[in-house]
């Protein structure tokens, strides 16, 4: 996903942390702009409260908050994947995770998420991160962004992210669902980037 998007930064340095490869601090360095979509932005959320001296500044796409109480949609959606994913049956579990989070998206962005998804759900991962992030730790500048068209839990969970953290910006990228930066990388990396030149990042 992240392939392209990285191109349009304005030629900063970008280094893509897969989950499985360890924990994301080994991203961070000395200090880093963290970039996360959907779960991603959760680890990224729960760094930036742990060790905040190694964030300079947030992106969040889509993130979750998982004390948010999900609405029926989100808990049948989840009850639906749990079951097939225990009936072994990976391709529908793909098709449906595609279907329920960018089912409008062009053919080509669905056959590139269709891509990721699988090894995705193959991989099992089971993070132990908490299940409550205090915001009032973080200080970095965020960047606090959603799909015009995700979901309303998302959009009611971004709200909270953006009046929860210090320093937080508000930002939609129109016409997206849940993965605005693979739907339309070329509005999403423009909001992006022109919130890390406000930061001075």
């Amino acid at each position: 996903m992240w392939d392209g998007f990285a191109r349009l930064l304005g030629g900063r340095e970008v280094v893509s942390h897969a989950l499985r490869a360890g924990d994301p601090e080994a991203a961070a360095g000395d200090g880093a702009v963290l970039i996360g979509a959907s779960f991603g932005g959760y680890v990224c959320l729960d760094l930036a409260a742990r060790k905040p001296e190694l964030v300079k500044a947030l992106v969040l796409m889509d993130a979750p908050l998982f004390d948010h109480e999900f609405s029926d949609d989100l808990e049948a959606y989840e009850r639906e994947e749990e079951r097939l994913l225990e009936a072994g049956d990976l391709d529908a579990a793909t098709r449906l995770n595609v279907d329920f989070w960018i089912g409008d998206a062009a053919s080509g962005v669905k056959r590139l998420t269709l891509e990721m998804c699988r090894p995705a759900l193959e991989l099992e991962y089971e993070p132990e991160l908490p299940e409550t992030i205090d915001l009032t730790r973080i200080a970095a500048p965020a960047l606090v962004l959603t799909g015009e068209r995700d979901h309303a839990d998302f959009q009611a969970i971004a709200e909270r992210l953006a009046a929860g953290l210090q320093d937080a910006r508000r930002a939609t990228v129109p016409g997206a669902q849940h993965l605005p930066a693979l739907e339309d990388p070329e509005a999403t990396a423009a909001l992006v980037v022109d919130f890390l030149e406000r930061a001075g990042r």
